[in-house]
């Protein structure tokens, strides 16, 4: 993974960004669906160009290699109470906002005093991300209320940053470490379809659904599932309260609890864990309780040479 910190590109200063003549016009219709659709840089431009033509005073950004967008600004810079604030968009993989999600910002915004946390996520916020976000103080910004502020620019400004963002190839994603847009590319391995994986790290309740390939509760979390989980595996290690449903193996690891409802295929208690509650075996073919991950990526051509493309796996938003 790349250095967080670490400026692939400068937004600000590169002709992707920012560059349109005057008098651009646009004839695609503003709406939140049309934001939710955008590429992750367009995105980012999009962002940004609300936030200066607001008065604030941005800082260049930082572009990580999962899609995401980072950069600072000061509100209000010319008068006696400025605020600086951290604004991040959604990695391209979530573009929805989780509760994990809502932590990794809150951690960066930590890292500097005396600034407001901004997160840009356009899929929207789940119930438990809204929660966390209340917490720690996070203001939340979905396609929505983008759209929302866009409605409140004059006609010819909303227009011309409607031009900006979708001129040319506004919906194929932009590789966020070379700049070249990725290509479709079918028949990905099984291997890279996947073995999706939600680990919980974080004492909590999580009131979102959540169906995985494989979940996890990490040693020391304490969990608390609102809706019922489901999964192809289910590892345990801290505790968990709720009722899960997993089409294959259930590991209890040491010091592990499980308290609830389970039906599992098979179950695994190691010594030291504990198994709570009502169990029953599953019988008959596996169900389809998660959802089948698409068949194509997003995948960086490599033209660039440069290595850490090879990492670039997007899975599609639409289509």
């Amino acid at each position: 993974m790349l250095d967080p910190f670490r400026a692939l590109a400068e937004l600000g200063d590169s002709p992707r960004f920012g560059s349109a003549a005057a008098g651009m016009k646009t004839e695609i219709p503003c709406s939140p669906d049309l934001i939710l659709r955008l590429d992750w840089m367009r995105l980012a431009e999009l962002v940004r160009a609300i936030s200066a033509h607001a008065g604030c005073e941005l800082a260049r950004s930082i572009v990580l290699e999962d899609g995401s967008v980072m950069f600072g600004m000061i509100e209000r810079p010319n008068t006696p109470h400025p605020q600086r604030a951290l604004v991040k968009t959604a990695p391209w993989n979530e573009w929805g906002a989780t509760p994990e999600t809502v932590m990794r910002f809150a951690r960066e915004v930590r890292t500097a005093a005396r600034t407001r946390g901004i997160l840009v996520a356009p899929a929207g916020f789940t119930p438990a991300a809204q929660l966390a976000a209340q917490q720690h103080r996070i203001e939340m910004v979905d396609a929505t209320a983008l759209h929302r502020v866009l409605e409140t620019l004059a006609e010819e400004r909303r227009g011309l940053l409607l031009a900006i963002a979708t001129a040319g190839d506004y919906l194929t994603p932009t590789c966020p470490v070379c700049l070249e847009k990725l290509s479709r590319q079918e028949g990905a391995t099984q291997e890279e379809l996947g073995h999706r994986v939600r680990r919980i790290q974080e004492s909590g309740l999580v009131a979102d659904p959540v169906e995985a390939d494989c979940v996890e509760v990490a040693q020391g979390a304490e969990v608390t599932f609102l809706h019922e989980v489901r999964s192809r595996e289910l590892r345990i290690a801290g505790g968990a309260v709720g009722d899960f449903v997993c089409e294959g193996p259930v590991t209890l690891l040491p010091g592990g609890m499980l308290d609830g409802t389970l039906a599992a295929r098979s179950v695994r208690v190691e010594d030291g864990a504990e198994l709570r509650g009502r169990f029953r075996i599953l019988q008959g073919p596996p169900m389809p309780f998660v959802k089948e991950v698409r068949p194509w990526r997003w995948r960086c051509p490599g033209v660039s040479g440069k290595p850490e493309c090879r990492r670039v796996n997007f899975e599609p938003h639409h289509g």
